[in-house]
């Protein structure tokens, strides 16, 4: 099935969509993880993809979502990292009814675990990565402007992550040879709140029978490794703006170059730290996460979750992936994967993205891998769209030892690089503080896309399939943010009795009002209405 046929099974039904997906080709990218001493660094290679969602408004598309995922590949892991999503606010214009579940977060669930079911290698573990922490816009400028878009505090974002990639975990597809017989996988999910204990994290994990045994208050670092010997600074990954990441490069100051200068004189602790690439401060993950709560981004009185979900072949065994089938099925291929391609394998930075669920004026630390800049699309023309299925860069192959690029996850448009980029910077300039400037937004970036691509109208329309249950509220339903007890843990007050008002006042010297002071409604004649008035008025 593809995107669009995935995501309309899962929308509500009667409802209609329109998808724009726009991703690169793989190019070659600085490395995620650091080498061990005295190895190379592992060649890895960097595509995006980007998904974006409308809606017809009065005759025009109109952005309403819209989420980027670099996916990284090297020849024993691939890493999805969900660098951006971002919501416009106006899915109220769908009308939908009321106790319907929002459809922003299946569609984020469809599109990630589309890509997990796409990309899937045989004999190569796959991992989900982000890191939440909220923010009132990412990719919609002036979205925030919209009273009616939904911002999420730090703690409400980690849960909605949390629900989002769990489905994942419960019904993921496993991997597949040629797309045709599915075998299974071993799925597991990650959660780790800097400053926030084993018990307090569960709190963020969803409310489903045997969640346990689907999540861990802990990190895959060392097993995801491709030996679990390596230092810690091999086994953190540096994903562009990442706190993690700005964190690693201040711990890597610890460790000392020899070659550097040769006329220092290093002591016999650095000379140790240098030859064993190990931080003199920091001696393992659990240091390191306990380290991360005092850092800035973690520690300003914000939440900050790093989520991971694992998806394991079943019989893997760590450092068996060069002698698989996988690597077999590339000998043969013509141009091979170390011929140059039209697409460029230069790497093209981003000088002015947004980051997804993190942001910071920092600047992104010159070992971390290219910034993959973003564009929340989404289509902006009422008619059904024309799709033009883009079939460039013949000449870079599908499948090498480090990445494998299907055509059947290749978004409607596929750009270069450089082009994509742009496309990014492009829509941080647009404005979506209102329906009519929105449309416009939507408008522009959609006709830029295609100009980009030298394409005509593109993009898909999706009508929904899935029968929505919609949910009822409850009159026993607490209000959010409201604490309620339970009727058995409310004790009324006996009322005293007129003695022992006056047993009180003579041992305590509290005095009760006399009679005399407690003013009586008058009523008023027949005549006059025959309503009651106060006679006063008290202030509590």
């Amino acid at each position: 099935m593809t995107l669009a046929e995935v995501l309309a099974e899962a929308l509500p039904k009667g409802y209609k969509f329109i998808l724009h997906h726009v991703s690169t080709p793989p190019t070659k990218c600085p490395a995620l993880f650091a080498a061990p001493p005295g190895q190379s660094l592992e060649e890895t290679y960097c595509e995006s993809q980007f998904m974006s969602i409308s809606i017809d408004h009065n005759g025009s598309m109109l952005q309403i979502f819209a989420i980027e995922v670099p996916i990284y590949t090297t020849r024993h892991l691939t890493t999805l990292f969900v660098s951006k999503a971002d919501s416009t606010g106006y899915l109220h214009l769908l009308n939908l009814p009321k106790g319907t579940p929002s459809p922003l977060r299946t569609i984020a669930t469809t599109f990630l675990q589309y890509l997990i079911r796409e990309r899937n290698r045989k004999n190569r573990r796959l991992v989900l990565s982000l890191f939440a922490r909220a923010q009132n816009q990412y990719l919609f400028p002036g979205s925030v402007e919209n009273a009616q878009k939904h911002v999420l505090d730090d703690y409400g974002l980690i849960k909605w992550w949390c629900r989002v990639v769990d489905p994942m975990l419960q019904t993921h597809i496993g991997d597949e040879e040629e797309h045709n017989a599915a075998s299974p996988q071993r799925a597991a999910g990650y959660l780790r709140v800097p400053g926030y204990d084993a018990y307090s994290t569960k709190t963020f994990f969803p409310r489903r029978p045997k969640v346990t045994d689907d999540w861990a208050v802990a990190d895959p670092l060392r097993d995801l490794a491709s030996s679990p010997d390596l230092p810690e600074r091999c086994l953190i990954p540096r994903f562009p703006d990442d706190p993690k990441a700005r964190f690693v490069e201040t711990l890597d100051e610890e460790i000392p170059d020899p070659e550097a200068d040769e006329s220092q004189v290093l002591s016999q602790e650095a000379v140790k730290a240098a030859h064993t690439g190990k931080w003199r401060s920091i001696g393992s993950l659990d240091q390191f996460w306990d380290a991360m709560s005092f850092r800035q981004e973690c520690s300003s009185g914000r939440l900050v979750g790093f989520l991971w979900a694992v998806f394991t072949p079943q019989g893997f065994a760590a450092g068996t992936e060069d002698g698989d089938t996988f690597s077999k099925n590339v000998e043969g291929q013509t141009n091979g994967h170390t011929k140059p391609n039209r697409a460029g394998l230069q790497d093209v930075k981003s000088d002015s993205s947004v980051p997804i669920l993190a942001s910071s004026s920092n600047a992104e630390p010159p070992r971390t891998p290219p910034q993959c800049s973003s564009a929340y699309l989404e289509p902006s023309s009422p008619t059904p769209v024309k799709v033009k299925e883009m079939h460039a860069f013949e000449d870079q192959p599908e499948k090498t030892e480090s990445y494998y690029w299907p055509v059947s996850s290749r978004g409607n448009l596929l750009l270069r690089q450089k082009d994509y980029d742009r496309l990014g910077r492009m829509l941080l300039r647009l404005d979506y503080a209102d329906e009519e400037v929105a449309a416009d937004s939507s408008r522009r970036w959609i006709n830029g896309a295609a100009d980009l691509a030298k394409s005509g109208t593109w993009g898909r329309e999706i009508i929904g399939r899935k029968e929505i249950a919609v949910i009822k509220p409850s009159i026993l339903d607490p209000v959010p943010g409201v604490s309620t007890l339970g009727s058995g843990l409310i004790r009324k007050k006996k009322r005293p009795a007129a003695d022992d008002i006056r047993d009180l006042e003579d041992t305590t010297g509290v005095h009760s009002p006399s009679a005399g002071l407690v003013r009586k409604k008058s009523k008023i004649d027949g005549a006059n209405g025959n309503s009651e008035v106060p006679a006063g008025s008290a202030k509590g």
